[in-house]
């Protein structure tokens, strides 16, 4: 019968090789949660990329009006129906623009049909400088028809062309007006001026020097929105304090304020800057611009080159 041979003498594991064994063990932790973390970098750097360069820009918020949102993806197709607008503010003034007629036309009831859009398209396309064939005409008509953007572009001209008709016949006649002496001078230290000599000279006599202070009878709209909300504010009698407008610094003083009947040539012109007026008294109450000078800049360069500009 064979021998069995000697077990090998068990080793006894010290403290000190359980340290270095539990050092090694923390080491290779530490080594693999580096790498995971660099990997989890990189991945994310390159995410990071991807979002900021493709997914970010036609997602970023440009422009609210009236609570609806105006992003880089709309800004994009608009410079691509107007590529030739030479800055990078008016693509989104037309689209602040655009969106108050929709608002403004669908407030008051005023709407455009399909065939009035493909209507107008054909008669663009008829007053087209460059002959073409029917064939040629008919291929670009087809086209232009199925370009939902380009319809929504000529959906928005048929509104506004509507709706100004609607505020040309909305101008009252007779209309509230102020009978009113002003004071305008070029900057706040000039008005200061004016103001303290106002404390014991009489108005018309100050107004006389500063030139003709006698603006006579005054509808709504004439002036600017500033002066108008000065001058229909302020009770008969009374002298304002100094408010700017773009003409320069105005003291003025309301004599009377009554109904009264519109000169001809007044309401003539009311109701040409009567859309004008309006898209101003829209833009200031309805929109909130959320990019600065720079970043659109950027989103400039940006829908360029999408659209291979």
């Amino acid at each position: 019968m064979a021998r069995k041979g000697k077990a090998p003498p068990r080793r006894e594991v010290t403290r000190r090789r359980l340290a270095r064994w539990q050092r090694e063990r923390r080491r290779r932790r530490v080594t693999t949660a580096i790498g995971v973390l660099v990997i989890a970098v990189v991945i994310g750097i390159i995410i990071y990329g991807v979002y900021v360069t493709v997914i970010a820009p036609p997602r970023q918020l440009l422009s609210t009006v009236n609570g609806t949102s105006i992003t880089a993806a709309d800004y994009r197709e608009a410079l691509r129906l107007y590529p030739y607008l030479g800055s990078p503010e008016v693509p989104l003034l037309i689209l602040e623009e655009n969106e108050l007629v929709r608002q403004g036309a669908e407030a008051n009831h005023i709407g455009v049909t399909d065939d009035e859009i493909d209507q107008r398209i054909r008669e663009n396309l008829e007053a087209m400088d460059a002959p073409l064939s029917e064939e040629e005409f008919e291929e670009l008509y087809q086209e232009l028809v199925a370009d939902s953007a380009f319809r929504e572009s000529v959906e928005v001209e048929l509104l506004r062309g509507k709706l100004e008709d609607y505020l040309k016949e909305q101008v009252p006649d007779p209309a509230e007006q102020v009978n009113v002496q002003a004071i305008v001078v070029a900057n706040e230290t000039a008005a200061q001026v004016v103001v303290d000599r106002l404390d014991g000279e009489d108005f018309a006599s100050v107004a006389e020097e500063y030139g003709d202070g006698d603006l006579g009878w005054l509808p709504r709209g004439i002036m600017s929105l500033d002066f108008d909300e000065v001058a229909f504010s302020i009770e008969i009698g009374n002298v304002s304090q100094p408010f700017s407008t773009a003409e320069g610094y105005y003291i003025i003083k309301v004599l009377e304020k009554e109904d009264r009947a519109l000169d001809e040539d007044v309401k003539g012109l009311l109701e040409t800057i009567a859309f004008s007026r309006w898209l101003e008294e829209q833009r200031e109450e309805k929109v909130n611009r959320k990019i600065d000078e720079e970043d659109l800049e950027r989103i400039y360069m940006w829908a360029l080159e999408q659209i291979g500009g």
